[in-house]
C-alpha cells in the first residue's frame, strides 16, 4: 500500500469513529465557550480604558492592545488541554478493538502505519483547529470593532491565532504517542493529565523552575502565552517563549520517535 493509500485510510478509519467525533463536539463546544467568555471578559475590561491606552485589570494598569493579543492566545490556549483527549481516543482505537493486527494486514510496514497515523491525526487536528481560527478570528471583530477595529488585521492576532493551532496540533500528537507506547487509551490520558495538573498547582515549578520549563504543557504555556510587556496572570513563567517552542518540539519528536520503536519491537496483540 502506498503511503497516500494509507494516509487515506487511516484519515477513514479516524472519520467513521463515534468517540471522536463526540469528542470533536466537545472540543469545539469548549472552544466556542471560551471564546465567549473572552469577548464578555475583554469588553469589560474596556470600560475602564484611559487616553494612555491602559485598561485595569487586577487593580493595576495594563497595555489594553497586549491584552488583546494575549486574550486571543488564553481563549485556544484553555480548550486546548482537552485535546489529549482526541490523540488517546485516535490511538487507542487500534488496541481497544483489537484492529491492530488487521491494520498491520492492510500496511505491513508498522513505521509506515504509525506515520501514516500521525499525517492522518495531524490533519484532522488541522481542520478543528481552523474551527479555532475562525472563532478567534470573530472574537477578535467583537472585541474591537468599536475601539481599535484595524487591529484585527495586525500581525500580533494572526501570530497568536498560528501559534495556538501548533499547539493544539503538537499536545494531540504527544498524547498520540504516549497512547500507543502504553497501548491504552486511559494511560494516554493520564498521563497528559498529570503534566497539566503540575503544571496547574506549580508542584514541579517550586521545587525547580528549570525542571518544570521541561514539561509539555509548562512549555506550551511559556511559548504562547508569555509577554514580557505583560503582567503574569497566574502561575509564573518558567522560560522564554522561543525555549518553550523547543522544548515542546523536543517533547513531540522524542515520544513518537520512542512510539515507533515500540511499535516494531513488539507484536501485533
Amino acid at each position: 500500500m502506498s503511503m497516500i493509500a494509507a494516509i487515506r485510510s487511516e484519515f477513514t478509519k479516524i472519520i467513521t469513529l463515534r468517540s471522536v467525533w463526540v469528542i470533536t463536539f466537545i472540543l469545539l463546544g469548549a472552544g466556542l465557550f471560551f471564546h465567549y467568555l473572552s469577548v464578555g471578559g475583554f469588553l469589560e475590561k474596556l470600560t475602564t480604558i484611559d487616553e494612555n491606552g491602559m485598561h485595569w485589570f487586577f487593580r493595576r494598569p495594563i497595555d489594553a492592545e497586549l491584552d488583546f493579543y494575549s486574550t486571543i492566545g488564553v481563549a485556544i490556549f484553555n480548550p486546548g488541554i482537552l485535546f489529549p483527549l482526541l490523540g488517546a481516543t485516535i490511538a487507542g482505537a487500534e488496541f481497544r478493538t483489537g484492529q491492530l493486527g488487521v491494520s498491520l494486514l492492510a500496511v505491513p510496514s508498522r513505521t509506515k502505519m504509525v506515520i501514516s497515523k500521525i499525517i492522518a491525526t495531524t490533519l484532522y487536528t488541522l481542520g478543528i483547529g481552523i474551527g479555532y481560527a475562525v472563532m478567534s478570528l470573530v472574537t477578535a471583530y467583537l472585541m474591537v470593532k468599536d475601539w481599535q477595529p484595524d487591529l484585527l488585521w495586525s500581525p500580533g492576532v494572526f501570530l497568536q491565532i498560528l501559534g495556538g493551532i501548533f499547539f493544539l496540533v503538537v499536545i494531540t500528537l504527544i498524547t498520540l504517542g504516549f497512547t500507543i507506547i502504553t497501548r491504552r487509551t486511559l494511560l494516554g490520558i493520564l498521563i497528559m493529565g498529570g503534566f497539566i495538573g503540575v503544571t496547574m498547582t506549580r508542584i514541579i515549578a517550586l521545587l525547580s523552575t528549570a525542571m518544570d520549563a521541561l514539561t509539555p504543557i509548562s512549555a506550551a504555556r511559556n511559548f504562547l502565552l508569555q509577554d514580557t510587556a505583560m503582567p503574569v496572570v497566574g502561575p509564573d513563567f518558567t522560560s522564554s517563549n522561543l525555549t518553550g517552542g523547543v522544548v515542546l518540539m523536543l517533547w513531540l519528536i522524542g515520544v513518537i520517535t520512542f512510539s515507533l520503536i515500540l511499535m516494531k519491537r513488539r507484536d501485533a496483540r
